[in-house]
């Protein structure tokens, strides 16, 4: 082969970058670098003795030799002893390793490079994970004769770029399995899910919130920006998020908050805003701020702040009171002995409370609170940052509702 031009190198550079950011990209790596040596090109990665081989990307090998290589003669190299200790960016050529006549004799070579076609091989060892190592393997037909110091150079010019990229993928991989596992979560507690940068533009929303943004009632993303039914909702909403993701971005001190977004049918959405820690950032600049916005769409036990119930039911702070503590399980009568008022005017904030939310009985009010998982995200996150419930003198009770004492449905 002549002098490998610059710009292939480049290109090759490129792809590698490509990759770690799109897995299906290694396709296209590996076929340009079995083109550039006019042979085969795989990424592979095996324990040692070549114990559970995988080849993540190959060109130029029939998948059904990468079955049987996967399953059996990744282990019987006469070389295979030596891939736990190989050193991560040095390139060695196995049939230089054992002789040529070991090489021409043995098992592997002759019952599977061989029927390929395959004769000059060399693989250089990208990085060890653990018990795993990963390998980048190039082999060629005897034709096309030994791999010439031009062509093992620029390999090795190569094998910071994929070590950079193999390290690169194995963060995100990681990321996004949190991500996912995060976000399943939310969705298992009914609960959607929205990422968003300080202005309110979708960077992510899981699929139950996918779902209601959707429907476009009550929420949606006009051209990809959360927007509520009215543009003072709107703006109320892009307020929380602005300065939750100040806050998370180390710009300011807002802790979010919780809004009740009206729709044409049915109850209000409540959504929670929360800041979301983005780091100091790097060479390229600080981070971008963001914050979470999670959508209720149903129970467990929490702890809730009177001014969350403010918010999300309209509710004055004395009827806020009222529903922490029927909620937390405290009967009205006792209700009135632990805040210092008659029993008439713990019946009258009752009733505005049933005029307010549209409930009738209190036990809808203990249900309908319990049913709201805004609510509980609220008070998950207050209980992470306090690492404690509050009491009564504090304001909120304890959504762990006693068994001794039965829902009471009087008035």
């Amino acid at each position: 082969m002549s002098r490998i031009a610059e710009d292939r190198l480049l290109a090759l550079i490129g792809r590698i970058y490509e990759a770690a950011l799109q897995p299906q990209s290694w396709a296209d790596f590996v076929d340009d670098l079995a083109n550039l040596y006019a042979g085969t090109a795989a990424i592979s990665s095996q324990g040692a003795h070549g114990v559970g081989a995988c080849i993540h990307a190959s060109s130029g090998l029939d998948p059904a030799f990468g079955r049987t290589y996967e399953e059996y003669y990744s282990r019987v190299r006469p070389w295979a002893g030596t891939v736990g200790t190989a050193t991560p960016g040095q390139v060695f050529i196995p049939r230089w390793l054992v002789g040529d006549a070991k090489y021409e004799c043995c098992e592997y070579y002759n019952d599977w490079l061989k029927p390929q076609g395959i004769h000059h091989l060399f693989s250089i060892p990208l990085d060890r994970e653990r018990q795993l190592s990963t390998f980048l393997t190039i082999s060629r037909s005897r034709k096309f004769g030994e791999f010439s110091a031009e062509e093992l150079t620029l390999s090795r010019k190569l094998v910071p770029h994929l070590q950079r990229a193999v390290e690169m993928h194995r963060q995100l991989f990681a990321v996004t399995q949190q991500r996912d596992a995060v976000m399943q979560s939310l969705e298992g507690l009914g609960v959607g899910a929205v990422l968003v940068t300080g202005d309110g533009r979708v960077r992510f929303a899981n699929r139950l919130a996918e779902r209601v943004l959707a429907r476009a009632d009550g929420l949606t993303a006009r051209h990809g920006r959360l927007e509520a039914r009215t543009p003072a909702i709107t703006a109320s909403l892009h307020r929380l998020i602005g300065e939750a993701a100040n806050t998370g971005a180390g710009l300011g001190e807002a802790s979010g908050g919780v809004l009740a977004l009206p729709r044409t049918e049915g109850d209000d959405l409540h959504v929670l805003v929360s800041p979301l820690p983005v780091g100091g950032g790097g060479w390229l600049g600080p981070a971008m701020p963001a914050a979470l916005v999670f959508i209720n769409e149903a129970s467990g036990d929490f702890t809730l702040r009177p001014e969350h119930l403010t918010q999300l039911y309209g509710l004055t702070r004395a009827e806020a009171k009222l529903v922490s503590a029927l909620v937390g399980g405290v009967s009205l009568d006792e209700y009135t002995e632990l805040a210092g008022i008659s029993l008439s005017t713990a019946k009258t904030h009752l009733q505005r409370i049933f005029s307010k939310t549209g409930w009738h009985r209190q036990s809808d009010v203990v249900r309908g609170t319990l049913q709201n998982s805004i609510a509980r995200m609220a008070a998950m996150l207050m209980q992470i940052e306090s690492g404690v419930g509050q009491d009564l003198e504090k304001e909120s009770f304890d959504f762990q509702r006693r068994p001794d004492i039965p829902l009471n449905d009087g008035h």
